[in-house]
């Protein structure tokens, strides 16, 4: 397949997505509270499992859904000032906290249940890191096989979108409020580091206008996929041999680019912000541009993404998930979860309001 046709056969499945993109951001417009990108998700998942979509659309679903989503997310980063660090940046010892009682209570916990190490660890790596990502990263290394990888990845995926709409409901309408002070950094933290997926964080963050903070706190995690890789592989001690030497090869560690940009787009971000007045006198006005940018353009970028996202939920493969499987993964969830929400607690007085 050229190029060309391989191009042009993404746009049925992408202009499928922007239309219930749309549609979202229309919904969004009259109920403020749900955010585009929410409904997109709940719209596309009622699509996909009451109607067979042709096979000609699943080339753009799948890239909305994977190579549009991180592409938009490293671009949230110009409008994600990396300042906020003054506000969220104790949210760091959260996310690695969570990062290592993750790992080492999913392997344990896998044991016990009577899963292979090589899913628990998966599980874990899950969980503790970003998803999918993680997963498809550490799979190699540990030599997985695919179908615990799959497991394991539509595992995590499921309890991650539960997370994505409990997080903001608990916030608005529970005592967890409360608990963290209606302080919407904290709530970030809490997001940034309980939920598995850096889609999932940015949607339950962008539920209450966080969605910057709460990935600032999730990049921490995200940027510690080599070193848990490199430890998970260091446990299993699987090295594997370079055919016909003795030379032994290292597991690849590659950093997402798209957290590399993110970052470097929130510097940028703080530059412009810092120096808003100076810019103006040029004749670029920032403050408004960020404005639209942050209100309009990504709100409505995340919303065909997650149309993307949605897509590909189907109730009947989440049904396949074997009984321990689905154990270890929803109390990993939950424990991560209620860990995540101590700790923010904890650092509560140290975090001014949003």
């Amino acid at each position: 397949m050229s190029k060309n046709e391989s191009s042009s056969s993404l746009w049925p499945g992408i202009i499928f997505c922007v239309g219930i993109a749309v549609v979202s951001f229309a919904t969004w417009l009259v109920y403020k509270p749900i955010s585009s990108l929410m409904w997109a998700f709940i719209y596309s998942i009622i699509i996909t499992n009451l109607v067979k979509l042709p096979n000609r659309f699943m080339g753009g679903i799948n890239f909305c859904a994977r190579e549009f989503l991180r592409g938009v997310i490293a671009a949230l980063g110009i409008v994600t000032t990396a300042l906020i660090w003054l506000q969220v940046g104790i949210g760091v010892i959260n996310a690695l906290i969570i990062i290592f009682f993750s790992f080492f209570f999913s392997l344990w916990l896998g044991r016990k249940l009577g899963l292979s190490n090589t899913l628990a660890t998966l599980i874990g790596v899950g969980t503790c890191i970003c998803g999918a990502s993680a997963i498809a990263a550490a799979g190699p290394a540990i030599k997985a096989k695919e179908e615990e990888m799959g497991l394991a990845v539509a595992c995590i995926t499921l309890f991650g979108l539960l997370a994505m709409f409990t997080y903001p409901f608990l916030y608005m309408n529970t005592v967890v409020g409360e608990w963290l002070q209606h302080n919407l950094n904290l709530y970030a933290i809490w997001c940034g580091s309980g939920i598995h997926e850096v889609a999932q964080v940015a949607a339950a963050g962008d539920a209450l206008g966080v969605a910057g903070p709460a990935l600032l706190v999730k990049a921490i995690r995200v940027f510690m996929i080599g070193p848990m890789i490199l430890l998970a592989t260091y446990m299993f001690g699987r090295e594997v041999k370079v055919v016909n030497t003795n030379v032994k090869e290292k597991p690849k560690i590659v950093l997402p680019a798209y957290g590399v940009v993110f970052i470097v787009l929130s510097f940028c971000c703080a530059f412009l912000d810092a120096y808003a007045p100076q810019i103006a006198a040029l004749g670029f006005d920032w403050p408004s541009v960020k404005s639209v940018l942050s209100g309009v353009v990504f709100k409505f970028l995340l919303a065909v993404c997650f149309a993307g996202v949605g897509l590909k939920v189907r109730f009947q493969q989440i049904a396949k998930l074997g009984a321990k499987p689905f154990a270890v993964g929803a109390l990993m969830a939950i424990l991560a979860g209620i860990l995540a929400l101590i700790l923010a607690i904890a650092v509560a007085p140290f975090v001014p309001p949003a």
